[in-house]
């Protein structure tokens, strides 16, 4: 079976090509970032990677945006997404642009921004598109794993990051936050953990690269977490297939 499997950012792009065990992986920064040249740049980038006009038997994308938030699922039945996102977010962004994933295992839906040139560049070119947001696989990926212990997992991206906590098989938190520099990460992290009081509890943390951030920056994060006294009893980790092995849970 031939699949293929899409991290999306404003800034970025990484796809890999499954097939029989072997994956290949392809990665590409955007340098112009009008609606029009990001079709363009995939396009070329497409044809130079040997990914124009191939036939996939599945394609999942994962797209990561700043503006997304969870609304309980009888909340949401009771309103639209439209109204809702402008609750959250203002008025500034077209309407066109909110779109939303459910997630009935929780209980929660998660409502998000997404440009058009996204589907329309997608959809057309890999019919078999399923184009949900990276927030919504990360909460999938982490309870495919045993989540009865207090756990933390965050999603770095190249200038925000998603701090989502679990604990007795419920997601406890999830929140996004801009940042400069791993301190202001570590900061908000440990900011949170205290508000929660979960602070003596936490039993392991993990530390995603997103599309667009790099390993190293990770590594680094997770040095730093390693060497703060508050979190000696928690196993620190970084994972830089999780999302890619979450996808592959949704097809």
């Amino acid at each position: 079976m031939r699949q293929l499997f899409i991290e999306l950012s404003e800034n970025s792009v990484r796809f890999f090509e499954s097939s029989e065990d072997l994956i290949q992986k392809f990665e590409f920064s955007f340098t112009d970032k009008k609606d029009y040249r990001y079709k363009e740049q995939l396009d070329d980038f497409l044809e130079q990677a040997g990914l124009k006009l191939q036939d996939f038997e599945e394609c999942t994308i994962s797209w990561s945006s700043f503006r997304s938030t969870l609304i309980p699922s009888n909340i949401f039945s009771e309103s639209n997404p439209e109204v809702l996102f402008s609750l959250c977010f203002g008025k500034e962004i077209p309407l066109s642009h909110v779109d939303y994933n459910r997630i009935p295992e929780q209980g929660i839906v998660n409502l998000f921004e997404i440009p058009l040139w996204v589907k329309s560049f997608f959809v057309i070119r890999f019919p078999r598109s399923v184009i949900q947001h990276e927030g919504s696989h990360l909460i999938r990926g982490m309870f495919a794993e045993p989540s009865f212990k207090l756990k933390a997992q965050l999603l770095v991206y190249a200038n925000y990051f998603v701090l989502a906590i679990v604990k007795e098989n419920k997601l406890q938190f999830y929140s996004m936050f801009n940042y400069q520099e791993n301190d202001d990460i570590i900061y908000n992290f440990m900011f949170s953990l205290q508000q929660k009081e979960y602070m003596d509890e936490i039993s392991a943390i993990q530390v995603f690269p997103g599309v667009g951030s790099s390993n190293a920056n990770c590594v680094d994060l997770v040095q730093k977490l390693g060497s703060l006294s508050d979190l000696k009893k928690a196993s620190i980790s970084v994972n830089t297939d999780f999302i890619l092995n979450s996808q592959k849970r949704c097809v």
